[in-house]
């Protein structure tokens, strides 16, 4: 599968993430590509640079995790605070998001993207980090109560 079709799919995966559809809005996403600092060429509507920008900001994959989280374990989330503003902050998010797959979700290495290979323009880590987000879905689907399986 290509990198745009695994964010497809992807993308419509994350559609069915309790409170994740606000990171989905199409004029959210436009402004959020529009306010980035990438470096490769973005094309509005790319569903590989969307999701990349996104991730990147942290808070999106805080949503996930809490997807799978019982609601004493989950984060609280600012769906406001979606700029890279304070890149350290967004990184932050995203460093207790990888520890949280090792640690809660018992995930080996092997199966988490590090915190480079999301910030680094490098096609083969973004595919990293979309196989690790896969997984965590692949676990809130399988839960009988998304958002209140203990793991």
């Amino acid at each position: 599968m290509s990198l745009q079709a695994s964010c497809l799919d992807l993308m419509g995966r994350l559609a069915g993430v309790p409170n994740f559809e606000h990171f989905l809005d199409p004029a959210l996403l436009l402004q959020l590509q529009a306010n980035s600092n990438a470096i490769w060429e973005t094309t509005p509507n790319d569903p590989v640079s969307q999701l990349w920008i996104l991730f990147r900001l942290g808070t999106p994959l805080a949503c996930i995790l809490n997807s799978v989280r019982p609601p004493n374990q989950q984060q609280n989330i600012d769906n406001e605070d979606l700029s890279f503003a304070n890149i350290n902050t967004c990184k932050e998010r995203v460093f207790h998001f990888i520890v949280a797959c090792l640690q809660d979700l018992h995930f080996t290495h092997e199966n988490v993207f590090t915190i480079s290979e999301l910030y680094h323009d490098n096609p083969q880590g973004f595919l990293k980090v979309l196989n690790t987000v896969s997984k965590v879905l692949d676990r809130l689907e399988a839960s009988p109560n998304p958002g209140a399986t203990a793991v």
